[in-house]
């Protein structure tokens, strides 16, 4: 069996070519995670690659860029796993009553490779062998660190939900979805950055929800365009906004999108307060890491609010001086 967007030659999978393949995805995945990273001892910052890998590979199925090469598979496997994903798919659709936003060959696919990631976290479960270097990894980074292997399963979950139309009435829900796909990460990291107050895992919670609500304002174009809407479509209403418009070029100098920003950014600054407890509460060896990425989202909120609100003209990032600016005053805060 070969999916498409097949891997190269993997590495030798020895734990630390394991743990190398994981740091390279990082690296070419994303640089402010990457230097964030880079701050934690070099155990913890290995394991946090592990997950990291693993997280970014499951976004990058659901999303196409990526699909693992399966020829490894046994005859009899491979005609398992691919029963079993068709039986998945007509689960998945009786329980969403949506159609998927892609076409049946290509759903099918992402549906099998997200299958494969539950089979591999069940094998590291079991502590049977696997062979794929990201679960050599991560089987490795679980066993030092107790990591609960439901969170990892309940990122799938999630990830499942955004291979059909999105539509989250409520901030509620909203929240519901950013801890499938962010808080579950969080509650991952924590145990490899150490704790000891179990407060630690509430205010992880909130990191992810945080993080997740200010990824949902930098990707609102590019989403809606996958068939994808995060903004809760209540909420929106009760703003005057229909969310079938958010592809609307005026809709950014309207009061109406205007106030729902404010309303939306408020509410993230809560998450944020409370996301910001999370660390006095880690070992004093992890805190820097998980502090700059608070900081860097909290710069990327603050510019939406400097726009007005307006996420939608251009994508919201920080721009080069900023982030210029913003890196010396890191080092002035870490010195």
């Amino acid at each position: 069996m070969v999916l498409i967007n097949s891997e190269p030659k993997l590495p030798n999978n020895s734990i630390e070519e394991a743990y190398k393949y994981c740091e390279e995805i990082t690296r070419k995945s994303s640089t402010s995670f990457l230097r964030s990273f880079r701050h934690l001892p070099a155990k913890k910052r290995r394991s946090v690659y592990a997950v990291y890998a693993f997280c970014r590979r499951v976004d990058d199925v659901v999303d196409g860029d990526w699909l693992p090469n399966l020829n490894y598979l046994s005859n009899e496997t491979s005609i398992n796993l691919q029963t079993r994903s068709e039986d998945r798919a007509i689960s998945l659709a009786i329980e969403k009553q949506e159609e998927p936003v892609n076409g049946d060959f290509s759903h099918l696919q992402r549906v099998l490779a997200l299958l494969w990631f539950r089979d591999n976290l069940n094998r590291i479960r079991n502590n049977e062998s696997v062979v794929h270097p990201i679960f050599t990894a991560l089987k490795d980074t679980i066993n030092n660190f107790s990591i609960n292997i439901e969170y990892l399963e309940m990122l799938i979950d999630g990830m499942e939900d955004d291979l059909f139309p999105t539509n989250y009435k409520t901030f509620e829900e909203v929240r519901g979805y950013c801890f499938k796909v962010a808080s579950t990460v969080g509650l991952v990291l924590i145990e490899i950055y150490g704790y000891s107050n179990p407060d630690a895992r509430e205010h992880a919670e909130e990191m992810g929800i945080f993080l997740q609500m200010v990824n949902i304002l930098r990707d609102i174009q590019e989403d809606y365009n996958k068939g994808r809407v995060y903004l809760p479509t209540e909420e929106l209403t009760r703003f005057g906004i229909d969310y079938t418009n958010l592809d609307d070029p005026q809709l950014p100098q309207k009061d109406s999108w205007k106030s729902f920003m404010r309303h939306y950014i408020f509410r993230t600054k809560i998450h944020r307060d409370n996301a910001k407890r999370l660390i006095p509460l880690l070992n004093d060896d992890s805190r820097v890491s998980p502090s700059i990425i608070c900081a860097v989202y909290s710069e990327i909120l603050s510019e939406a609010e400097n726009r007005h609100g307006d996420v939608l003209s251009r994508k919201l990032n920080l721009g080069f001086m900023k982030k210029i600016g913003f890196a010396f005053s890191l080092l002035g805060l870490w010195k």
